[in-house]
């Protein structure tokens, strides 16, 4: 009999202890999502609301930065990182904003929407160094691979080819074990090079939660870009005056909207 009351106490000791380790870790934002929660499609559609803190390697510096998608009808829009107040601009449908991160750095949000504050904690991944092929063939699989110093909670491989007047998109998740990825050539068959702008391939390194059904993601972002067109400067210009939105990583015309870090 006393044997048996041990057992049961030491039972409802195990559970008070994951009890009070749960209420811990939704007290200070720790992510309790799995990688298959992950809303690829609503991401890459850029139809779900998501906010993105990402880095890059830029010039032998990191560039820091936000981008931030609301499909929801708003007012008001605050966000803080670390408890610094972050100056937020919008362009393109997307509100943007430097920022002063490194690669594995843990970092707390607060974000308000109206009425709505979502506050968390999220890790940058460490950085990932890539190595891509010199050139883009259209005829052939594409192969990418990279190293990274620690397992973030996932990848996303990403394939994004602008057309004259379309956009394919393509995206792959990936565990946070992964070193490389291969594109099959089906993804773009039966273009040609003069059907191409430009090509942007590369993986993006995340960790992430799902606060109050919005994405939130720290990333680190690698990739190469292969142009096919000598005035793709001009034509994406072209595009802007007529109304239409830029694609691309994040896309890439706000890729030089930061300050890199040294």
């Amino acid at each position: 009999m006393t044997r048996a009351k041990t057992i049961l106490s030491l039972l409802l000791i195990l559970s008070l202890s994951v009890f009070a380790c749960s209420e811990e870790n939704d007290e200070y934002g720790v992510p309790d999502v799995e990688l298959s929660d992950f809303p690829l499609q609503g991401f890459l559609d850029w139809d779900t609301s998501f906010m993105l803190v990402a880095i890059e390697d830029r010039d032998g510096g990191f560039l820091a930065y936000m981008r931030l998608l609301i499909i929801e009808n708003h007012e008001v829009l605050s966000l803080q990182v670390d408890g610094n107040n972050i100056e937020i601009s919008f362009s393109q449908g997307f509100y943007t904003a430097d920022l002063d991160l490194l690669p594995g750095q843990e970092f707390t949000y607060r974000l308000r929407i109206d009425d709505n504050i979502r506050a968390g904690t999220l890790t940058v991944p460490e950085a990932i160094r890539g190595s891509f092929p010199e050139s883009f063939n259209l005829s052939d699989n594409y192969a990418i691979s990279w190293t990274s110093s620690s397992d973030p909670a996932g990848y996303v491989a990403l394939l994004q080819i602008e057309l004259d007047d379309d956009w394919l998109d393509h995206g792959q998740l990936l565990n946070g074990s992964a070193r490389s990825h291969t594109f099959n050539s089906s993804i773009y068959s039966g273009l040609g090079e003069d059907d191409v702008w430009y090509i942007d391939a590369g993986v993006l390194g995340m960790n992430f939660d799902i606060n109050d059904d919005m994405l939130i993601m720290a990333a680190f972002d690698e990739y190469e870009v292969y142009l096919f067109d000598d005035e793709i400067g001009f034509r994406q210009t072209e595009k802007q005056v007529a109304g239409s939105q830029l694609r691309g990583r994040f896309p890439a015309a706000f890729r030089g909207l930061a300050t890199p870090v040294e």
